[in-house]
């Protein structure tokens, strides 16, 4: 028959169900493994990414850190004054930490060479290639692997030439064995399936994590493809296993590091996974197989007896609802028999809660119009204006504050253009705001000048909101515009007061200083006319003296003072350690009288100014120096983070501080012991420190419980975008940095 519906059994419905259930979980086990197996490869990629840039970087410290050795050897004055056994004794006392050094002439003759006994006869042997180029370069080198003459194994070495008024008239050395370079390779944890290959300049094989005995001396295969800084490559190791691999180039040698990753241990991951895939789908088909089968025997069952039901009622029979093994049809004959009785109960519920819909309604109307009149009261009587505007800038509202404020009624402020109202020199920032939260962003605040109706101008603070849920073209942002013009007038005040405040130590500095250069003049001058005729008077002259000396260090303290507390501070990115470094470096010669150790642990980065921070570090390692006590003088420093700060210490093993003058010790001027013979200053130091460190927005305070020596702890803005690091702790790791002098 045209038109009819087609039948179909419903096997063949439920079959696509469980069809169109089944391919898209297959799918998604399929995009599964393959992430997962991605994954894997990514990281194991990642793994060999890692230990190669770890291992590069040990091995390229471990070089510069003996080259820096080398240096500071070839700067002894016993080179200078032939002085062979003194230099030998200062290059062994790098013997105990596995570094042995050689000096030797230009001829070849060895002079010094710590891998001997004292006083053993040394060789002269000609020159090697890398050598003569040092020479010639007058420049370290950093040589490829050979057979070492003295001990007939394979080594690396770093020759630098010895350079006295720009001629080269000897040569330092220091070897490595190749060992160093595998240990450094195992400590970072390059394993199977990683391996690691160190080849000098000429291919040869330097060490590997595995078989290095075996392969150490080998042409490193596919040295001539790896070129450039850096790169990717795949291919056989000599030991037969396939890699994919990374290779760079050493910065401070040259030498090539390839470090790869065990192709097969990537065929595994990807394998596994196939079979789990395979696993999962098989299992999914069996499932869904089952299941339908079971269904449509279920559902036919209760076809048939829903049918016979049908049949009976059609002939006027009355019969009870039938009961079948599914639930669903068990309810659609209960539903008949019921709906009636839902109807005319959901019929009542409906008609009491229209009703009391209206009446809530109405409820609901009576409390927003009860809001709205709060709210309007709170905006008319708040000294604050408020305004509420669109990003273009027209104003739909302004409270009756904008007269007492600008000088304008509210209804004149909604006719005046806002780039008429802010001065010009403020326009942009103001306008960049109105962008910005056009663009969605939710706050804005900004300080800047509005025109009073007067004609004059008035500082304000205006603070910017978004309104959700409004239109464009309707009120979508409020501004709440407070009176600045206080604020801005007692900054000018106290910018006025600090320029006063160095005009004064400008005067302090010429109009004091000169009258006591003329009293320490006539004093001199009294003291040699009464010569030895009146002692008496010549003491009284030479006191004179002293105090006019005494004084013109004070005000010599007092304008260095004043120029540090009303310096302005600049807010530069400063290393503190760089900071520390600058402090010790002018400190140097009374750390080295002093016998004094200065370690520094884990110090972070700060804005502020690095000359001040610099001054701040002297001034505390100074008086740590000054106020040492019999014990050897170790003074450390280190930071911790302190919620939005970090706090810093200072600390040392002298003689300490009585906690009773933890107050006065900050102030300027003040000291706490009079015998300036032994312990010199006029109590300025710390009083600058206070000054320096209130200056950056943080405090600076005595431990009083400190219980030996002094510790001086202060306090520095941490910046913003800044992660936690740790900081503090005397572990090996965690000390990126320790100077000691």
């Amino acid at each position: 028959m045209d038109g009819a519906v087609k039948e179909r059994s419903l096997a063949i419905y439920l079959a696509a169900f469980a069809a169109a259930l089944t391919v898209p979980l297959l799918l998604l086990a399929a995009f599964l493994t393959w992430r997962f197996i991605q994954a894997e490869g990514r990281q194991l990629e990642a793994g060999a990414l890692q230990r190669s840039q770890n291992v590069a970087a040990e091995i390229d410290r471990l070089l510069s850190s003996r080259l820096d050795i080398l240096r500071v050897l070839a700067t002894s004055p016993a080179i200078d004054s032939g002085d062979v056994a003194g230099f030998d004794a200062q290059a062994r006392e790098f013997a105990a930490m596995g570094i042995d050094i050689r000096l030797r002439r230009l001829d070849g003759q060895l002079l010094v060479d710590t891998s001997t006994q004292p006083g053993s006869p040394l060789p002269r042997w000609s020159l090697l290639a890398p050598i003569s180029a040092a020479i010639t370069g007058k420049a370290p080198v950093f040589s490829d692997l050979f057979v070492s003459r003295g001990t007939g194994t394979f080594a690396v070495a770093i020759f630098l030439p010895v350079i006295r008024g720009g001629e080269v008239v000897s040569v330092v050395s220091t070897t490595f064995t190749p060992e160093v370079f595998t240990r450094i390779m195992a400590d970072f944890g390059v394993a199977a399936p990683f391996y690691a290959t160190l080849a000098d300049r000429q291919g040869l094989i330097i060490a590997r994590s595995s078989r290095h005995v075996e392969l150490m001396g080998r042409p490193l295969p596919a040295f001539d493809m790896l070129t450039g800084s850096g790169g990717t490559w795949r291919g056989v190791k000599p030991d037969g296993v396939e890699v994919s691999a990374l290779y760079s180039r050493l910065s401070s040698s040259g030498w090539l590091l390839s470090l790869g990753v065990d192709v097969a241990a990537l065929d595994r991951a990807l394998w596994h996974s196939l079979g789990w895939m395979l696993v999962v789908a098989v299992a999914l088909i069996a499932v869904a197989t089952v299941m339908a089968t079971l269904i449509v025997r279920r559902l036919a069952d209760a076809n048939a007896t829903m049918a016979d039901a049908a049949v009976a009622m059609e002939r006027g029979q009355l019969t009870v609802v039938p009961r079948t093994g599914v639930a669903e049809v068990n309810r659609v004959g209960e539903a008949f028999g019921r709906a009636s009785v839902q109807l005319h109960l959901q019929a009542s519920a409906l008609a009491r809660a229209n009703r009391e819909l209206e009446q809530r309604v109405e409820q609901r109307g009576l409390e927003l119009r009860a809001s709205e009149a709060r709210y309007r009261l709170l905006a008319e009587n708040a000294r604050d204006m408020i305004l509420l505007r669109t990003v273009e800038g027209r104003i739909f509202y302004a409270s009756p504050s904008a007269t007492r404020l600008v000088g304008y009624t509210a209804d004149e402020l909604m006719e005046v253009r806002p780039v008429t109202l802010v001065h010009p020199d403020d326009w942009e920032r103001v306008e960049a705001i109105n962008r910005a939260i056009g663009e969605g962003r939710d706050l804005g605040f900004s300080i800047h000048r509005l025109r009073h109706k007067e004609g004059h101008w008035v500082w304000i603070q205006a603070a910017y909101s978004r309104i959700d849920g409004v239109g464009p073209h309707e009120p979508n942002i409020m501004v709440v515009v407070r009176d600045d013009t206080e604020r801005q007038d007692q900054e000018t005040k106290l910018r006025q007061t600090n320029e006063a405040l160095r005009q004064f130590s400008a005067i302090v500095s010429h109009d004091l200083q000169a009258p006591l250069r003329h009293i320490n003049m006539f004093s001199d001058m009294l003291k040699v006319r009464i010569g030895e005729t009146d002692a008496e008077a010549a003491g009284y002259a030479a006191n004179i003296m002293a105090s006019v000396e005494r004084m013109q260090r004070l005000i010599r303290s007092l304008i260095a003072y004043t120029q540090v507390a009303y310096a302005e501070v600049k807010r530069d990115e400063i290393d503190l350690a760089a900071a520390v470094r600058e402090a010790v470096a002018l400190l140097d010669a009374d750390i080295a009288a002093a016998g004094a150790t200065i370690k520094v642990f884990n110090l972070p980065q700060v804005a502020g100014d690095g000359d001040l921070l610099a001054r701040l570090f002297q001034n505390l390692v100074g008086n740590a120096i000054k106020y040492r006590g019999e014990e050897r003088l170790v003074v450390k420093i280190r930071a911790r983070p302190a919620g939005r700060t970090w706090e810093i210490s200072v600390e040392d093993n002298g003689i300490g501080i009585d906690p009773l003058y933890s107050e006065r010790i900050f102030e300027i001027f003040r000291r706490l012991h009079r015998d300036e013979s032994r312990y010199p200053g006029l109590g300025l130091g710390l009083a600058l420190c206070r000054r320096i460190v209130e200056s950056h927005g943080g405090e600076i305070w005595l431990d009083k419980d400190w219980p030996k020596g002094a510790r001086f702890q202060f306090t520095l803005p941490r910046q913003r975008d800044e992660k936690t690091r740790p900081a503090g702790g005397d572990d090996a790791r965690s000390r990126p940095e320790t100077a000691d002098r």
